[in-house]
Order: structure tokens, then C-alpha cells, then sequence
């Protein structure tokens, strides 16, 4: 298994983070990622992967409860992937008891106890919160987050004896609520030919525009436009450009590392109605979500149709 994952953090390593791809590197790649100042997809899931090495055998036990167990997720090596890069699944049938199964997405939460999977049910329909993590919502901030599937401004919520910029999202896979934070170190310091300032960083992760000139299109001719983070998309966004005919290439790389998940992109709303796999008996509130949900009828992942956001 150490082999493997040496191997797994050697072959992922990404090149622009200057993790050497030599074999007798690989056992420092993981590590290198968590002090690393950019952890790409790929560094974060060698990183998961290494720490949930010692849960190896239990992680096994309580994914073959719910009816996703090893010979199962060699089935579907997608669900395998995400599950194990710390990532949403898509949505599955999930088998809470022998008796009581339902639709939901799979993702592993690291705890000072260890690995939790996590259950999300698929909601029927979305339910926007008066209230999320001490803050009321406004009419208005509740209509966009219905309309638009995110609000344009992050909310100051606290964290760790500070107040942390975190939009608002909607997840259209499970019809949640999400929160969603953007660090100055999963921005690129380099756009599309511009090199960003700090201050521009922060600008950005804050929810504030940003005016760029002499960004280069695909053809390498300058332009000018403004930048913004788009929560709904969770990427960055271009706007006012100043050219009719600029084609801008999309960056994966910057696009997958502001869109990574992780633990806190949930709401207590959702964290409620969640479950962890391995437990014995569901609570009242997860019971009642269930007895709301659509009756599942194969045990394949589901593909859905995702809503449209305007």
C-alpha cells in the first residue's frame, strides 16, 4: 500500500509546483504538497490518499455497509476517485440499513478521529435557510442564491477566532446549500499573461472585481477586462471586455484548484440531514429527509440532469 501511494504522489505530482517525478522523490511527494504554497487536484488527493492509509481496512468495512465495498468501486473507478480524492460523488444509491437505502453523494471528511463518509441525500427540491452559520439572509440575498445559485459577495462568517470571506452556493447535484471559501493561494499569480498582485488576490477572494489591461486572448493579442470569482461556477469570470473578438482559453489547472471542495462546504442545514456511514441508527431529522426522498430503484450512479443557472 506504501508503495502504491509513493507511486500515486510521484506519477500526480504536478511539474509547475516543482515536484521532481524521480521514484526516489516520490516518498517526499506527499509530504512536499502539504507544505507547498499551491496544491494542485492532484497534490491534494496524494495527500488524502497517504493519510487515510491506516483507515485502509475499516473505510473498506463501512462502504461494503452502505453497498459500495472494494469489488463495487472496481465497478465504477470514477466514484472510486472522487470518493478517495476527498471530492463529492456523484449521486448513487447508498444502503443505510439492509432495510432503508437512498439517493445520495458519497466524500470522505478527515476528523481528529479519522475518516467519516459522509452520506448527503439528493433533495427533492431546493430550500433556501432564513439563517446560516449565525447570519440572517436578506429576501434579496435568498432570491439570488434561488435564481442565480450564488450570492456575488462572500459573507464574513467565523472561523477559528476570525471572520473569513465565504460565499454562498448551491449545489445542483444534491439541491443544497453550500459554503464555499477561495484562498489567496489557489489564485494564480500569473493570468493569461498578468502577474496578480496580493492586494488583487485578496480583492478577489473578498467578492471585489478587478480591472486587468494587457491580458493576452488565445491568438496572444492584449486586452482588457474585468476579473471576478464566480461562486456559482466556482471559477474566475471575465467580464466588460474590451474586445469583440477576444477567445480566452480556460485554464483547467487554476479552474480545478478553485473548485476543489472540502470540509467546510457544507451547512449546518445540510450537516443535519447528512449521515456517516458505519453508524447504527440514522437521527429523527435524517429519518424525516429520508421519508421526503424519491423511492431509488437501481444501484448504479445516477445521472442527473443539472439545473441551469442563468
Amino acid at each position: 500500500m506504501e508503495a502504491e501511494s509513493i507511486n500515486y504522489a510521484r506519477t500526480q505530482a504536478d511539474g509547475l509546483d516543482n515536484i521532481a517525478p524521480s521514484l526516489s522523490q516520490g516518498q517526499a511527494a506527499w509530504q512536499y504538497a502539504l507544505t507547498d504554497n499551491f496544491l494542485s487536484p492532484e497534490e491534494q488527493s496524494a495527500v488524502l490518499r497517504k493519510q487515510l492509509e491506516p483507515y485502509q481496512l475499516q473505510l473498506e468495512k463501512n462502504l461494503e455497509q452502505i453497498g459500495w465495498g472494494p469489488e463495487r468501486l472496481s465497478a465504477w473507478p470514477q466514484v472510486a476517485e472522487a470518493l478517495f480524492s476527498g471530492k463529492q460523488t456523484v449521486p448513487l444509491i447508498i444502503y443505510l440499513t439492509p432495510d432503508l437505502k437512498l439517493e445520495g453523494s458519497l466524500r470522505i471528511v478527515m476528523t481528529e478521529a479519522g475518516p467519516d463518509i459522509r452520506v448527503t441525500p439528493i433533495l427533492q427540491s431546493l430550500t433556501i435557510p432564513e439563517e446560516i452559520g449565525g447570519i440572517r439572509l436578506s429576501s434579496d440575498e435568498r432570491n439570488q442564491l434561488l435564481q442565480e445559485g450564488a450570492l456575488a459577495r462572500p459573507l464574513l462568517m467565523a472561523e477559528n477566532g476570525s471572520l473569513v470571506p465565504t460565499f454562498l452556493r448551491v449545489d445542483d447535484q444534491t439541491n443544497t446549500v453550500e459554503l464555499w471559501q477561495v484562498r489567496t493561494e489557489q489564485l494564480p499569480t500569473n493570468l493569461l499573461g498578468i502577474d496578480l498582485t496580493k492586494e488583487q488576490q485578496l480583492q478577489l477572494i473578498s467578492g471585489h472585481s478587478v480591472q486587468l489591461a494587457g491580458l493576452l486572448d488565445q491568438q496572444g493579442e492584449p486586452f482588457t477586462a474585468t476579473v471576478s470569482v464566480s461562486a456559482a461556477r466556482q471559477a474566475l469570470q471575465f467580464s466588460d471586455v474590451n474586445r469583440l473578438d477576444v477567445q480566452i482559453t480556460p485554464d483547467r489547472q487554476f479552474h480545478q484548484q478553485i473548485a476543489h471542495n472540502n470540509e467546510g462546504a457544507k451547512t449546518d442545514q445540510t450537516l443535519n440531514q447528512e449521515t456517516t456511514a458505519g453508524t447504527t441508527i440514522p437521527t429523527h431529522k435524517q429519518l424525516e429527509t429520508i421519508k421526503d426522498l424519491p423511492e431509488p430503484t437501481s444501484g448504479e450512479p445516477i445521472k442527473r440532469q443539472a439545473k441551469k443557472i442563468s
